[in-house]
């Protein structure tokens, strides 16, 4: 399980990563997979992102399901901030 803070997540604005906009992306992604990933996982996905607050705890299904749909559907600032956390993040037993 990674944990994944889309309240305050870093979009970086640069190839560089020098300087990254902080940025609560929870509707705008949540958004995302509501629109193009068919499935109740990805609806409930979908929910849980756009409803929680802070760092949540995801399983590697639903960290795969993201890193898809960042990978095909976001920008690569998007995508270096979702690697960042998911990188740097602990790993719960």
């Amino acid at each position: 399980m990674k944990r994944i803070d889309f309240e305050h997540f870093n979009v970086y604005t640069s190839v560089s990563r020098k300087v990254a906009r902080p940025m609560d992306v929870r509707e705008t992604f949540a958004d995302m997979i509501y629109n193009n990933v068919n499935g109740i996982k990805a609806h409930a996905l979908a929910l849980k992102i756009y409803e929680n607050k802070g760092a949540v705890e995801y399983t590697d299904e639903e960290v795969q399901l993201i890193r898809t749909v960042a990978e095909q559907l976001c920008v690569p600032g998007f995508i270096d901030g979702l690697n960042e956390q998911i990188g740097n993040n602990n790993k719960t037993e």
